[in-house]
Parts: structure tokens; C-alpha cells; sequence
């Protein structure tokens, strides 16, 4: 473990410009299959597309969101409309609600055994020099997190890393994180899809 951390410290740079890098690649990918697939104009048919896979497609998705949360590659919004655009409303939110979830309790659990060091590995040290002072808030901090698993523009996954290393105890992560994320991932999920509508329908009007 002490070789992995040592690699992880020396790299910890690359790793996060890589994981960006990566992040934007994806991005332009995934907007370039949707225009290409003409989904605006006939959304079943990328369904239909997807459910050929048979349950691997949603298992797949299931994985990739939980590692997204443990190793950001996507921002977090991409991710959740790309499982509703794919798994429609209904399968798409509960699978990004499972996995966001679940990999939300890895930072947890990963931070509350491996301290801060392990905090740190996977974002920008400013964000980290930015949020880590939480740490010894107390009942602040359990204010501060609820607050910002409800409200936009807080790096979510990094908080919850934070959390694990706090005293907050695990009870008490798992209702204030499934008592607020969902519904608020519903919404945020919603507003950029509808945003994408309506955003082809008026490129298409030229």
C-alpha cells in the first residue's frame, strides 16, 4: 500500500489532467453520437439500440457511474442525462441514482481507511486546500453537507470524501445523501435535457 500511495502522490498531476483530458474527450464524443444518431428526432430508436445489449447495457452503465464517482472522468451532470437519454426517464435516474450513490459511499469508506492522503489523490489541489477545513467543523459540517448535496456548483464527490473524514457516522452519510440526491439529481437531470431539446431545435430551425 505504501508503494501505491508514494505512485499515486508522484503522479497525482498527471493523473487529474489526464482524468480531464479524458473527461472533455468524452464529452465531444458522446455529443457527436447523439447528433449522428438522430435521437432528438426519434429518441426510441437509441433506445431500442441499447436494450439489444439485454441487462449487460444497464450494468454497464451501473459500473461506469459508480467508478465515475470514485475516479471523475465526466462531470457529474453529463453522466446523469446520458443514462436518462439512454434507459429513459424512469430505469435511467434509478441506475444513476444506484451508482452515484454507491460510489458516493466508496469516498466514504475509502477516506474514512486511508485518511487524508487518499483525499487528495484524485482532485486539484486547490479544491482540495479549498473544502479541506470542513474536516473539523462538527455539526457545521453536517449542515454544509446536506446543503451541498442539494444545491449546485459544490464538487459532491470530493465532499463526501471529506465526510469519511469526519466524524459524521455512516448512518447518518446514507440519510442525508439518499434523503437529498435523488430528487435533486432528478431536477438537475431534466433541466440540461430539456436545455439540449430545446438547443437542436433551434440549431435544426436555421
Amino acid at each position: 500500500m505504501s508503494h501505491l500511495k508514494k505512485t499515486l502522490i508522484n503522479y497525482q498531476k498527471p493523473i487529474v489532467k489526464i482524468t480531464t483530458i479524458t473527461g472533455v474527450l468524452l464529452i465531444i464524443g458522446f455529443a457527436l453520437f447523439i447528433i449522428e444518431s438522430g435521437f432528438f428526432n426519434n429518441p426510441d430508436r437509441v433506445q431500442n439500440w441499447v436494450e439489444g445489449f439485454g441487462s449487460i447495457a444497464p450494468l454497464a452503465f451501473l459500473g461506469l457511474t459508480f467508478v465515475q464517482v470514485v475516479i471523475p472522468v465526466l462531470p457529474g451532470n453529463v453522466s446523469t442525462v446520458v443514462g436518462v437519454m439512454l434507459f429513459g426517464i424512469g430505469l435511467g435516474s434509478f441506475l444513476n441514482i444506484v451508482g452515484i450513490f454507491l460510489g458516493s459511499l466508496a469516498n466514504f469508506l475509502l477516506a474514512r481507511r486511508f485518511g487524508r492522503g487518499f483525499a487528495s489523490y484524485f482532485v486539484k489541489q486547490e479544491t482540495y486546500d479549498k473544502y479541506i477545513g470542513w474536516v473539523n467543523k462538527g455539526k457545521r459540517f453536517e449542515r454544509f453537507f446536506w446543503i451541498s448535496m442539494v444545491f449546485p456548483g459544490f464538487p459532491d464527490d470530493f465532499i463526501c470524501l471529506i465526510a469519511g473524514l469526519t466524524k459524521l457516522p455512516l448512518k447518518k452519510f446514507i440519510f442525508y445523501f439518499l434523503l437529498c440526491k435523488p430528487i435533486t439529481l432528478f431536477i438537475y437531470t431534466l433541466f440540461p435535457l430539456y436545455g439540449m431539446h430545446y438547443l437542436y431545435d433551434v440549431f435544426q430551425s436555421f
